[in-house]
């Protein structure tokens, strides 16, 4: 009776170990899960581009100031402008360095811009040019105005933005001193330049 006893008390002490290694690693799995990459909670999705608008704001949320206390990336203020990141082109496919992308179109109203290339994390990769962007002060524009930027790891003609010989990637564009910065949930895909695909 008491050797019956004793062996379910010890399985009452295995279930309840188990719930609490069970709670413990879906508590840190999910902690991670939320603060690994940028949160969902507070995105934009303008076409191919995400932003984050009240990323470098006072009214930050706390799953925002998680990732940016991991020192990976550091917002634009309020004030300062607004970035935007595509890790996906106009139809959908991830961004790959064995491709060719067109970012053509338009940009928004800005004292400023700048769009380079970087890793899943936001690093900058390191290329044979060590040129990793284009300022809309180096950019050469159409006679329309219009933005045309090649990039893909072979050289090309006109405005090249060397990309990494193979795997996943972002790009980044960011516009300093707009006002689009407190409307970017109201804009058209259509005032940002497109991602087409043109090869791999």
């Amino acid at each position: 009776m008491s050797s019956a006893g004793s062996d379910s008390k010890a399985m009452r002490a295995l279930d309840l170990a188990y719930v609490i290694a069970l709670g413990a690693g879906l508590g840190l799995g999910s902690a991670h899960f939320a603060v690994a990459g940028r949160p969902l909670l507070g995105m934009v999705r303008i076409g191919p581009w995400d932003a984050w608008p009240r990323g470098g704001g006072r009214d930050v949320d706390p799953y925002m100031r998680a990732y940016l206390a991991r020192g990976v990336h550091l917002p634009l203020g309020a004030g300062e402008g607004l970035e935007l990141i595509a890790s996906r082109d106009d139809r959908g496919q991830a961004l790959d360095g064995r491709c060719r992308y067109l970012l053509s179109g338009a940009t928004p109203t800005t004292r400023g811009w700048s769009v380079s290339v970087s890793d899943m994390d936001g690093r900058p990769f390191r290329l044979p040019l060590d040129r990793s962007g284009f300022t809309d002060a180096e950019v050469v524009r159409e006679e329309s105005g219009a933005l045309r930027i090649t990039a893909a790891a072979e050289p090309q003609t006109g405005n090249w933005l060397p990309l990494p010989g193979s795997g996943r990637f972002q790009l980044r564009l960011r516009l300093y001193d707009t006002p689009i910065s407190s409307q970017a949930g109201e804009l058209r895909p259509d005032v940002l330049p497109g991602i087409a695909r043109l090869g791999c």
